[in-house]
């Protein structure tokens, strides 16, 4: 296999234009979504198949993220679940590659909207603890009301993008 090919048989090199600057954006792509609570390593994989021509192997991500096989394996299963990786047949090969989904962006929007909904049980938990005219009521009370401000606002994204993508 010549330089120019990965392990999937495709003429593209995984990571096309200029490598010291896309490494880069894989680097902090993986620590931003460790905010998503999904490890650097799959946040470099998102970010790799982000930019991506095609799909490609774990063969091809082990080589330019320079990471074992258990560690890609590891956060594909993870990122499959999630909805936001999917794998992909491709012709003529024995291995599976792995794109980003269509729907990761949305995903991600659900994972955040999830988070808010969270909080604001939680939140809402402690404040039917607290009798009432107690001095902290008012703090909790504020900050289920800022959850609740923060759910609506990735509920009416999530909708927009879904709409956006459907037109």
């Amino acid at each position: 296999m010549n330089e120019a090919e990965n392990s999937v048989g495709q003429s593209e090199p995984p990571l096309p234009g200029e490598s010291a600057i896309l490494r880069q954006y894989i680097k902090n792509l993986g620590l931003y979504f460790e905010e998503y609570d999904i490890p650097a390593i799959g946040g470099e994989i998102l970010g790799l198949l982000s930019i991506a021509q095609q799909p490609l192997s774990q063969e091809d991500m082990m080589d330019v993220l320079d990471v074992s096989r258990s560690s890609v394996s590891t956060n594909l299963r993870s990122l499959l679940m999630a909805g936001l990786v999917e794998r992909v047949s491709v012709v003529g090969e024995r291995s599976d590659a792995y794109a980003l989904s269509d729907d990761a962006l949305s995903e991600l929007l659900e994972i955040r909207l999830e988070k808010a909904r969270n909080l604001g049980e939680i939140l809402q938990a402690g404040l039917s603890g607290l009798p009432e005219g107690h001095s902290a009521r008012q703090r909790v009370q504020d900050m289920l009301d800022w959850a609740s401000l923060v759910e609506n606002a990735y509920q009416n994204v999530l909708t927009q993008w879904k709409a956006r993508l459907n037109t």
